[in-house]
């Protein structure tokens, strides 16, 4: 099969219709980033899909749909023309309608095909078509996007795939199939036999009994020693990788562990700057009270001044008070002499009952004499009673005025004394704390204006450590994370682990060898019985001839399992030769795992393996084998098919490049290989295309695109040579 044109048309960045055309043997299609290289491939990759159709709006243009108007229709389209056993060409398309502003509808898939018959062009079905010509299993082995799928034998089920297409091993499938179920019902007959034969039966079933027993053993043996050979294999494939990368698994567990450190100072850090809430501190620390010690010394002071204002007020009230009391007791003593300074009897002698009876009696009881109404003495007896109430009304009147001067305060209440009081309670050790807040307040500021300047520095340190971290893992390439979280006490323990295994499998190994052995030697006392019928005589020697056939069949599947990897093998490095020109390139060895899986391994002509080959070189050995595979198919099926690759090459130099596909398109092989290869800067190194022997496009963004617009990107499509 060779590709002569392809057209894409309205099939996402490609706008329009775009044909290119290629040669039999390299054609190069150049492009930088998001300029449609990838667009391209899986272009083709929706051409060939058969399964699915795939109908979805997001395939077509975007400037193409920018464009319609509501009700206007167009289609996204991909075709290829190609020659095998005569020209033929597939198309694959479907219209997509603008039905709204933002809306869109797209149509059924069609997918036709063409092909030259004795009649003319004749219409065929595109799906049909594409199995025959250019199937999955072939496109398995013919498309590859990207470096990392050119190992194709990563997927277990690739090796076996290949051995039933190209070589003659799965012929030998039914015969050892069929030949171990006649030796099998062979043997069953032949122990029935020996059964009923009365001269060896007893030794028959006994033997018979031994080789059951014995099988049973052999295969649960096989089983164990299988599962060792897998962890064992397991064990290989991670102590490979761990040693590998040992140099880059120190510095990352270096790294984390500084990562952890650091992350860990920060941590209490923040825990110190956040143990204290300056908010809720105003009040559960009393750091309000802040500016309050100059506030209490003038408190102090002016309750100082106002207890002495005070007391000398309290001191002058109480000298006005016994001054008034002073002037009441001298006007009573004054007012008590008679002339001559001689003091008159007590204004209470007699007292007011015997006056009142002395008037009553008309008579002085004091004197005796007779005191008739409107005498003199009765009128001073009246005199002297009325003076006696009069005194009495003046003595009730002077102790009221006492007790209201003795009763009369300067104050009211206690309030000096509670000031002066608190001003001694805020005093001592309570306004050395009231004086220590502010110290407090600014001790914590500074300790967590530090703390703020630590944990940043602390930060940086940390997003260092951080890149450094992620520097690792990039040149680690596809070891994951967790593989290099191991530490070396990981790593001992595995190689101990995988010590223990092998060391069981060699156990193993002796013992199924020694079942093996007494199988051997049962089967060989079995077939030495002399059965005294002919007819036992006769089942067992059918029984050997099926049993030998058997072996002769499961010999011959191995061995040219063995040839035919070999033979890939042997043609891959060819290929490796050419491809790698005059750069080292080792040999390439086809290993075999387990059954039907193999491994791709590079090695050095003096055996040893080469575990760590360059980007380029491991992409040349795959390319190589992939060469290969394609000789085989043509050498098998008499079909020759193209090799597309996406990107293939990014592993490569600028030096390599040009010898490189000048050597492939010298091969008699055609293929198809996107890259961004002869491109500096966006421009096209032409001098050095010029160098070139095979076909070169160039696709690139047309300009004057808006960055942030899909509808303004469009790939444009140029055939440089």
């Amino acid at each position: 099969m060779i590709i002569k044109d392809i057209i894409i048309k309205n099939f996402r960045s490609y706008y329009g219709e775009n044909k290119f055309t290629f040669s039999d043997g390299l054609t190069l299609i150049i492009g930088d980033n998001g300029d449609g290289k990838t667009t391209f491939f899986e272009a083709l990759q929706w051409l060939f899909e058969t399964m699915v159709e795939r109908n979805t709006i997001d395939n077509a243009s975007e400037m193409r749909k920018s464009k319609l108007e509501i009700g206007e229709s167009d289609e996204v389209y991909v075709a290829m023309t190609f020659d095998h056993d005569g020209e033929k060409s597939i198309e694959k398309y479907y219209t997509f309608e603008r039905t709204s502003e933002k809306a869109y509808s797209t149509s059924k898939v069609t997918f036709r095909g063409y092909e030259n018959t004795n009649a003319g062009r004749e219409l065929v079905d595109g799906k049909v078509l594409m199995n025959r010509c250019f199937d999955a299993f072939i496109r398995r082995f013919s498309m590859f996007k990207g470096e990392s799928t050119l190992n194709v034998f990563q997927d277990k089920t690739a090796l076996k795939q290949l051995v039933d297409k190209f070589s003659d091993v799965k012929k030998f499938d039914d015969l050892v199939n069929l030949s171990a179920i006649f030796e099998e019902k062979s043997n069953s007959a032949y122990l029935k036999e020996c059964r009923s034969d009365k001269k060896i039966s007893n030794a028959a079933k006994a033997l018979e009994s031994q080789l059951q027993r014995i099988a049973t053993d052999i295969f649960n043996k096989k089983k164990e020693i299988k599962e060792k050979q897998d962890s064992i294999s397991l064990y290989s494939t991670k102590l490979d990788e761990l040693a590998q990368n040992q140099e880059t698994t120190e510095k990352y567990n270096e790294v984390s562990e500084r990562i952890k450190t650091l992350k860990e100072n920060a941590t209490k850090i923040r825990a110190t700057l956040s143990s204290v809430d300056k908010n809720t501190a105003l009040l559960d620390k009393q750091w309000i009270l802040c500016a309050f010690p100059s506030i209490l010394a003038e408190f102090k002071k002016k309750s100082q001044l106002f207890s002495k204002e005070k007391r000398l007020q309290d001191k002058e009230f109480l000298e006005q008070q016994a001054k008034e009391k002073g002037k009441l007791e001298a006007f009573n003593e004054v007012r008590g002499l008679l002339a001559d300074g001689v003091p008159e009897l007590p204004w209470y002698l007699p007292n007011e009952e015997t006056m009142q009876e002395m008037i009553n009696d008309h008579v002085c009881k004091v004197c005796g004499s007779p005191a008739p109404v409107g005498s003199p003495a009765y009128n001073f007896m009246v005199n002297k009673l009325n003076e006696y109430k009069k005194h009495v009304d003046e003595k009730l009147k002077i102790e009221a005025a006492k007790a209201s001067i003795e009763q009369k305060q300067l104050f009211s209440s206690n309030n000096v004394e509670e000031i002066h009081n608190l001003s001694i309670r805020l005093g001592g050790s309570t306004e050395a704390e009231v004086v220590q807040i502010a110290t407090d307040i600014d001790n914590r500021l500074f300790l967590e204006s530090r703390c703020q300047d630590d944990l940043k520095v602390l930060m940086n340190k940390i997003q260092d450590a951080e890149d450094d971290k992620a520097r690792l893992l990039i040149q680690a390439g596809n070891v994951s994370e967790e593989l290099l979280q191991k530490d070396f006490m990981d790593i001992k323990g595995m190689f101990e682990q995988k010590g223990r295994a092998e060391q069981r499998l060699v156990v193993l190994q002796k013992e199924l060898e020694d079942l093996k052995k007494e199988e051997t030697e049962l089967r060989k006392n079995f077939d030495e019985l002399n059965p005294q019928n002919s007819l036992v005589k006769v089942y067992r020697d059918v029984h050997r001839v099926f049993e030998e056939v058997a072996k002769a069949f499961k010999n011959a599947k191995k061995e040219n399992l063995r040839r035919f990897l070999a033979a890939l093998e042997e043609c891959a490095n060819g290929y490796l030769v050419k491809l790698s020109a005059q750069d080292f390139h080792g040999e390439i060895r086809l290993c075999q795992t387990i059954e039907d899986s193999t491994e791709i391994k590079l090695f050095s002509s003096n055996g040893t393996e080469i575990k760590n080959p360059s980007g380029s070189q491991e992409t040349v050995m795959y390319m190589s084998v992939l060469f290969a595979i394609s000789d085989f198919t043509d050498q098998k099926r008499d079909e020759n098919y193209p090799l597309i690759f996406d990107a293939a090459t990014s592993s490569f130099g600028d030096s390599k490049e040009e010898g490189f596909y000048n050597v492939i398109d010298k091969l008699n092989k055609q293929c198809i290989i996107v890259t961004k290869d002869f491109i500096t800067k966006g421009q096209l190194r032409l001098s050095e295309v010029e160098q070139l022997t095979c076909g070169v496009y160039r696709i690139k963004k047309a300009e004057s695109f808006d960055s942030k617009n899909m509808a303004t990107i469009r790939t444009l499509v140029e055939k440089v040579k």
